[in-house]
């Protein structure tokens, strides 16, 4: 179902060797053989480590919700249950669960999930566009002396500015 297909993992596993062109279609590309291996030293290392922070974020992010929408469904129905039965017990399980979820939304708020999450999805994606930039020799990869200069550069500026979540424009 495509409901639970996005349901949030307890540990995300990294995509350690993504490949922007899949291996099987690089290879039919001799002349641009040089050009992959560059990109694969030069951004691809970047490109992988921005994307699992992205992936991490978006987990946590996702996580913070679940956690969110089910305690409010439990503290709901603990307090549904309470006026049904009048059992003090039930009111004070209730308001332990209200208490831990204002904890968890605290919590939610400080760690700014979502903000990492947009920040280094972004970032990766001006990296993939670098990548097809330097592959097409566009924009500021035309001159074939200082290409592979300007790639580390470019790449080095996205990254910096991923990790310190500014935007990469």
């Amino acid at each position: 179902m495509e409901l639970f297909r996005r349901f949030p993992k307890l540990q995300p596993l990294p995509r350690e060797k993504e490949y922007l062109i899949p291996l099987q279609e690089q290879s039919k590309y001799s002349g641009f053989r040089e050009d992959f291996e560059t990109l694969e030293r030069e951004l691809m290392p970047y490109f992988r480590e921005l994307d699992n922070e992205a992936l991490r974020g978006q987990n946590g992010y996702r996580w913070t919700y679940i956690i969110l929408i089910f305690g409010g469904a439990l503290v709901t129905i603990l307090g549904i249950v309470q006026i049904a039965i009048q059992a003090p017990g039930i009111a004070i399980g209730g308001a332990i669960v209200a208490v831990v979820l204002g904890a968890a939304t605290t919590a939610a708020r400080s760690s700014n999930h979502q903000a990492h999450y947009l920040n280094a999805r972004l970032a990766a994606e001006r990296l993939r566009s670098e990548y097809f930039l330097f592959l097409g020799h566009l924009e500021e990869y035309t001159n074939e002396q200082d290409r592979v200069q300007k790639l580390i550069q470019r790449v080095a500026d996205i990254k910096a500015k991923g990790e310190h979540n500014e935007s990469t424009q």
